[in-house]
């Protein structure tokens, strides 16, 4: 998941200062309160001029989907040159514990409430959708793909067990989604629990 620096950099383009402006009527109305007049006032263009880019609102979403997937290719996760267990540790503090110590070994900034919000309203369509089912399949293969990756590293380098990679790599984006859904719908729930899960689940059945 990419951090709340979505939209840091000013807009290259009319479509991504769309894309934003539809972002912030997200986080301030819900999908359901979502509308092209909202979007074209926060923006500040007609609505014509919404629609020469995106036929309707569920279009403009597919779109900040794919947004979000680019992002994804670039600078989601940055790792350095560590062993496979310290980038999974690393990535389970900086996700769970919002832990950005300056010894972390990777870099990746915890998803805000706000963009955890936006992203599950997103998801929920994916409930009787195909299109965004699509897109909500591609960013769950790139999350576990990464995982399992690491995983993979660790067993090649005889630091894990002969697990399978892609099982442990979905155990691990499921637990993690779950706890961005109790973030996103404003359950009080400390994350510290579901940490140590996690780090035990690892300890006792994937590393040596």
């Amino acid at each position: 998941m990419v951090s709340d620096d979505l939209f840091a950099d000013p807009p290259e383009d009319t479509q991504e200062e769309i894309l934003q402006a539809a972002f912030e009527v997200l986080q301030e109305q819900g999908y359901s309160g979502l509308s092209i007049q909202r979007i074209a006032n926060k923006v500040g263009l007609q609505k014509a001029s919404i629609y020469y880019h995106y036929p309707d609102k569920d279009d403009l979403l597919l779109s900040f989907v794919d947004h979000i997937l680019d992002r994804m290719e670039s600078d989601l996760i940055r790792t350095a040159d560590v062993s496979p267990k310290r980038q999974l540790e690393d990535i389970l503090d900086s996700l769970l514990l919002d832990d950005r110590a300056s010894t972390s070994a990777v870099e990746i900034s915890p998803p805000s409430d706000n963009l955890l919000k936006v992203f599950i309203q997103i998801r929920a369509q994916a409930t009787h959708n195909s299109d965004y089912q699509d897109r909500i399949a591609a960013i769950d293969e790139r999350h576990e793909e990464h995982l399992a990756a690491i995983i993979q590293r660790g067993i090649d380098a005889g630091e894990f067990r002969d697990v399978n990679p892609n099982q442990v790599a979905t155990a691990l984006s499921t637990f993690i989604l779950g706890s961005f859904s109790r973030r996103a719908t404003g359950t009080p729930v400390s994350l510290e629990p579901v940490h140590k899960s996690m780090c035990s689940y690892l300890e006792n059945s994937v590393y040596i």
